[in-house]
């Protein structure tokens, strides 16, 4: 009689564990309740399993803790989540976001340091950013640089960091924006040095740092910075002053108004590429890989002059003699006053 009790026994008991397990599986893989196709969602730092969960309720993103609860129990999760910063989508479940929350995976935040930039841009960028740490956000520069250059270049730090578009996840330490973005400088220019063209007027990587800085400055548009980069080469083989603008500014400083002057082209400086031969004592602002490759690999022309065309595309016309320099640059002023008239009637 005993025994012609076990087979109903048995199939209760496994329809009931069973409807337990489609019941719980079911509960896990439901998807988040998010008023909008995603959401951020915190973990603090010492945040217990428990208290995420009840996080995640009170922010109206479940309905109930209690699967969640056992699941953690379980599962041998609820001392294993990492803090941080999460993007929870639309199709996310339980499951899924509780799994993301065990192995770390934080929304990384995008952070672009623009070529071009000086020392000043890229602090100011970062002290304005609400992605780094806040007690780390005015970071001791003097210190850092005194790690990974030499003393007279800490005033002067352009061309260290690599322009490029970084992902950081939120209250990043500043010195990582440093560190990585000095590290992919330092593989760029290894790497342009180690294949450059032979016969370059240029002793070290570093002088090619200074030289990309500037055709950095002069031009934003890729095409012309082989072109540009020539130029600069035939006039270090040459002996020439490199007779630059933007060098000039960048060592006037904040004295610099707006308005270069034949003044300031007089004014000599140590970055005064007017008054003084050769390349400048540091970079004046931040390369971009273009720059970089560019001076590295000029094109193979013979040019020793440039000038704006003046027609507003911010390209320039090259030049190998003077006299060709002198109409473009005649060419480029009669432009400018052309247009200039063209305006004010308007």
């Amino acid at each position: 009689m005993i025994f012609k009790n076990i087979k109903p026994l048995t199939i209760g008991t496994t329809l009931i564990v069973f409807l337990f397990v489609y019941a719980f599986y079911s509960a896990l893989s439901a998807p988040i309740k998010l008023q909008s196709q995603s959401v951020f969602f915190e973990i603090d730092s010492g945040d217990t399993y428990k208290k995420v969960i009840d996080k995640l309720k009170n922010q109206g993103l479940i309905n109930e803790t209690h699967w969640l609860n056992l699941y953690g129990r379980l599962a041998n999760t609820s001392t294993k989540i990492k803090a941080g910063e999460y993007l929870l989508k639309d199709n996310d479940n339980l499951l899924s976001i509780i799994d993301r929350f065990v192995i770390g995976d934080v929304y990384l935040h995008p952070f672009t340091i623009i070529e071009g930039w000086t020392k000043s841009d890229l602090l100011a960028k970062i002290n304005e950013s609400s992605l780094f740490s806040k007690t780390d956000v005015n970071y001791n520069w003097t210190v850092y640089l005194e790690g990974i250059t030499d003393k007279r270049v800490i005033d002067n730090p352009e061309g260290l960091f690599l322009p490029e578009t970084y992902f950081f996840p939120k209250s990043t330490p500043v010195k990582s924006v440093f560190d990585l973005s000095n590290k992919m400088m330092l593989k760029a220019l290894k790497d342009e040095w180690e294949n450059r063209d032979p016969d370059l007027p240029l002793n070290s990587p570093y002088e090619g740092l200074i030289l990309a800085s500037i055709i950095e400055k002069e031009t934003a548009i890729t095409d012309e910075r082989p072109r540009i980069a020539s130029v600069f080469i035939e006039r270090l083989k040459k002996n020439m002053r490199l007779q630059t603008d933007p060098t000039v500014i960048y060592g006037l400083g904040e004295n610099f108004n707006g308005n270069l002057t034949k003044k300031n082209i007089r004014s000599d400086t140590e970055y005064n590429t007017y008054t003084r031969n050769g390349l400048p004592p540091t970079p004046i602002a931040l390369p971009s890989r273009d720059s970089i490759h560019a001076t590295f690999h000029p094109s193979k022309e013979k040019n020793i002059y440039f000038v704006a065309t003046g027609d507003n595309d911010g390209r320039h016309k090259f030049s190998h003699t003077k006299e060709e320099h002198d109409i473009a640059v005649k060419e480029y002023l009669y432009k400018m006053k052309f247009n200039t008239v063209k305006e004010n009637k308007e």
